[in-house]
């Protein structure tokens, strides 16, 4: 297995409020996207990832879907205390897509529109399911998912991590095989690069880092309009 991720400014943000976080040994791999005044969203995504971390590592003798989602309740508490510190993180909250790999699946709870897609057979396929406000009018048959990628309110989230006291995460068990990609991303990336262009990208005979890197400058060249963040996984 080989990772590889990048998290940058892009083109029209003064700060970057994205996270990443990686552990190639406990096959742990951690995506978050902030939001809020100031510094607010680094904070929110920072503290939100550390907050995890510390959960999985303390948690013990349970499955691992249990871990996780326990640990999603640890990181909104952290998140949601630490906004009551100061009035400058007041409202502060971030997306959080969190995957483990065991025993040939890939393990996956996420809040927010944060994505995790998974690239077999030269197909990309999204695991998660967008917590936005267009992703409601695609369920209840108002628009369309082509509709909804270009939708001028894609980017309203309807959950957070560190908004509410308690939050809800969802989960996605996938079977993995030698060949898969499992790939992780914020908005800045996925809201910014089409799935064709993506999968130009990932179908390369290249490094992992040479892609990650590819996926971020062609989201930088078509305007860069949010913060970038991802991490690729190659089994």
């Amino acid at each position: 297995m080989k990772a590889a991720g990048n998290s940058v400014i892009g083109m029209k943000r003064a700060n970057n409020e994205d996270a990443i976080y990686i552990d190639e040994k406990e096959q742990l791999f951690l995506v978050a996207d902030g939001m809020g005044g100031c510094s607010a969203g680094e904070v929110a995504s920072s503290t939100a990832i550390c907050a995890f971390v510390k959960a999985m590592e303390q948690t013990e003798d349970a499955e691992i879907l249990d871990k996780m989602v326990g640990a999603v309740i640890q990181c909104n508490k952290a998140v949601f205390e630490k906004a009551k510190e100061d009035i400058i993180f007041m409202d502060m909250g971030t997306t959080l897509v969190a995957a483990v790999i065991e025993n040939d699946k890939v393990f996956i709870v996420y809040v927010g529109d944060s994505r995790a897609y998974v690239f077999r057979e030269n197909e990309l396929k999204q695991l998660t399911t967008d917590h936005s406000y267009v992703m409601e009018l695609v369920k209840s048959g108002s628009i369309t998912m082509q509709e909804a990628e270009v939708h001028p309110k894609r980017n309203i989230i309807t959950r957070a991590i560190g908004i509410k006291e308690d939050v809800e995460a969802d989960t996605v068990i996938e079977q993995v095989h030698p060949g898969d990609k499992i790939l992780l991303c914020t908005d800045g990336l996925s809201g910014m690069l089409s799935r064709a262009e993506m999968t130009k990208i990932l179908i390369k005979e290249e490094e992992t880092e040479q892609k990650v890197k590819d996926l971020t400058a062609l989201a930088n060249e078509k305007g860069g309009l949010d913060n970038i963040s991802l991490i690729l996984i190659e089994l």
